[in-house]
């Protein structure tokens, strides 16, 4: 027992230590204080500064949490392909250190937003998925509802209106009781644009409303908690709104509101987009020259960003409003500058299928710097060593199970020699109360008696005395018996107890026409004692003629019904207490083996006597020679 609680103390020791190296402290502090926080007032947090001083940590989790962090600056920058490699690094730490499927949640959230936004929407429904699976166990509210969004949002992109309707439903009442933080804010205005997805896939109006809705809860809590880095995004989402009712006016005023929140010198991408709906708008109100206009400025901040597509929208914006605005001259340059432009499109994108397709190929196979493959170095012999703890384990775990599986085999050994030692007691017990000794004296003193009278009666009870004997002794091998030597068995005892008491009872049996006598079996002893205790007690000194009636009956499909009634004096007269004790015994053997629920029941009659009622399966041969065999 020692060295048991020994092995177990060290296995335990060495899973806590491994389990140590999953866990950060100030990674927790920061999901709580994001998620679970409800502040009055925002507090704003730098996420490359903090993931700076994390990955000074030398706790591997704290390292693997700032490539997360890093990640999601670098997507918000529009630095797509260094927050591949942070992801990559991220994944790579985790999988060193051999965390739990829960240390992966951030890191699957954030590569389906990646690959939300590079256009993969069946791979990003993976890596939400993924996510989903592990938190509906249980946890992160904020982060189960980002991951039904961001499904919701990738359905919506591959245009499937049911699965983007049907996980809209089940993160908007998860966002709603949510903390009152940055994160819900967030996830608010998330939510509300998913409703104009809806809309634009269903052209219900209903959707219209819900978007309002949702994003006016989102800017009164940003209000509320001075959250003034949402507003930007909250006004747009307005915007959209009154654009969609044609409340150009409004979208106008809107748009003025978002774009005093952006910043000139950064927000390139924020203020192309906000450009670009002014310019849509004016093209409504056919101010054609105001739309150039802001079309122009939309261009300019779309050729700072750099990308292709954005580039070749604002292109097309600009055409339209030339060619609208009648300036045909600017509208052929411009047509000029589009369809080079389209070309490099066509190009680039070939260019991009053909590089995701090596990526994911080479992916496993990429080069790493010279710090990186030295930190690597280390983190694979962290996983050696865990790999041994694992061998281990599985050592201490398998003394364990041998441990474990040896006291159950004992247990069960014991119990099921005290069930044969029970089994062979009551046996035992039953050949003992074979028949009452009384009864074989009375007998033999009541043949000696007529021992003079040499007639047909006396050799008729010395015949019957003698079956019966035999019939006893012979039981004794025998646990059950046929329905019709039963009978004969009784018969024989009747009549002898009969002739003792000057033919005091009568007696007769009852057979269903549907039970074979010959085939259906009994239990030994189980009727005698019963009809023992009538005839020496109930019919006893009885002032009128007594009757025993034995009645065997089918009840249901496979259940046999056994029923003894007399006329005696009732309960109160006689002894049952043997006779309960030995079919006591013959039920527990039979229901132990048979695996049934046989019964009996013993009551007096309205009109005077008593019954006994006995419920047992129905045994035939056959069945009760594979009794036999097992050991009945």
């Amino acid at each position: 027992m020692r060295l048991f609680f020994w092995l177990l103390f060290i296995s335990l020791a060495e899973v806590l230590q491994a389990q140590s190296k999953c866990t950060c402290e100030s990674m927790q502090d920061y999901i709580i204080q994001r998620d679970f926080d409800s502040t009055a007032k925002h507090k704003p947090n730098n996420l490359w500064e903090f993931s700076k001083m994390l990955e000074k940590d030398k706790n591997p989790r704290c390292l693997a949490f700032s490539f997360q962090l890093k990640a999601q600056v670098q997507m918000k920058n529009g630095q797509l392909e260094g927050t591949r490699k942070s992801l990559d690094r991220e994944k790579f730490i985790l999988d060193s250190i051999r965390c739990k499927s829960v240390s992966y949640i951030e890191n699957n959230l954030t590569s389906g937003d990646l690959l939300l936004l590079q256009g993969d929407f069946e791979e990003s429904v993976t890596a939400y998925s993924k996510t989903i699976r592990i938190l509906q166990k249980g946890g992160n509210g904020a982060m189960l509802s980002r991951a039904y969004l961001g499904l919701a949002g990738a359905y919506g992109r591959l245009k499937d209106k049911d699965k983007t309707k049907y996980y809209t439903n089940l993160a908007h009442p998860i966002v709603t009781v949510l903390a009152d933080n940055e994160s819900k804010i967030n996830l608010l205005s998330q939510l509300s644009a998913i409703y104009y997805k809806l809309y634009h896939l269903s052209k219900d109006k209903n959707y219209l409303d819900s978007a309002l809705s949702v994003v006016s809860f989102s800017y009164t809590l940003a209000r509320k908690m001075e959250y003034t880095e949402s507003y930007l995004q909250i006004y747009n989402l307005l915007e959209d709104h009154a654009y969609y009712n044609r409340n150009f006016r409004l979208a106008l005023n809107y748009l003025d509101s978002a774009l005093l929140q952006t910043n000139p010198k950064y927000h390139w991408k924020e203020r192309s987009t906000i450009y670009g709906d002014m310019s849509d708008i004016y093209l409504e109100l056919k101010k054609y020259d105001k739309a150039y206009q802001f079309a122009d400025s939309n261009l300019v901040y779309a050729q700072k960003i750099g990308d292709p597509y954005d580039v070749t929208n604002a292109l097309e914006l600009l055409y339209n409003c030339a060619k609208l605005s009648g300036e045909y001259e600017r509208a052929l340059q411009v047509f000029e500058d589009l369809s080079k432009m389209r070309d490099s499109v066509v190009k680039m994108q070939n260019a991009r299928a053909l590089s995701q397709l090596e990526e994911k190929y080479h992916r496993v196979r990429k080069e790493k710097s010279d710090a990186e493959y030295e930190q690597d170095k280390r983190l694979l012999q962290q996983q050696q060593q865990i790999g041994n703890l694992k061998w281990r384990l599985i050592l201490v775990g398998s003394i364990i199970f041998a441990l474990l599986a040896a006291y159950v085999l004992m247990v069960f050994r014991q119990k099921s020699i005290k069930q044969k030692q029970k089994r062979l007691e009551i046996q035992q017990r039953l050949n003992r109360a074979r028949i009452n000794p009384d009864f074989i004296y009375n007998a033999l003193h009541q043949l000696q008696n007529e021992s003079t009278n040499q007639g047909t009666d006396y050799k008729k009870q010395i015949q019957s005395f003698s079956k019966l004997l035999k019939q006893v002794l012979d039981s004794t091998h025998d646990d059950f018996m046929t329905l019709d030597r039963e009978i004969e068995f009784l018969t024989f005892y009747l009549t002898l107890q009969c002739d003792r008491l000057k033919h005091a009872f009568d007696f007769s049996f009852q057979i269903d026409e549907q039970l074979d006598p010959t085939n259906v079996c009994l239990p030994t002893m189980i009727l005698q004692p019963f009809v023992e205790s009538t005839v020496l007690e109930g019919f006893s000194n009885l002032n009128r003629r007594g009757e025993l009636k034995i009645r065997f009956s089918l009840r249901g499909l496979n259940e046999l019904a056994i029923v003894i009634e007399d006329n005696g004096k009732g309960l109160k007269a006689i002894d049952s207490s043997r006779a309960s004790e030995i079919i006591n015994d013959r039920l527990y053997l039979l229901n132990k083996l048979n695996k049934t629920s046989s019964s009996y029941l013993i009551r007096e009659r309205s009109g005077g006597g008593v019954s006994v009622e006995i419920f047992i399966p129905l045994i035939t041969k056959a069945y009760a020679d594979e009794l036999k065999k097992e050991g009945f």
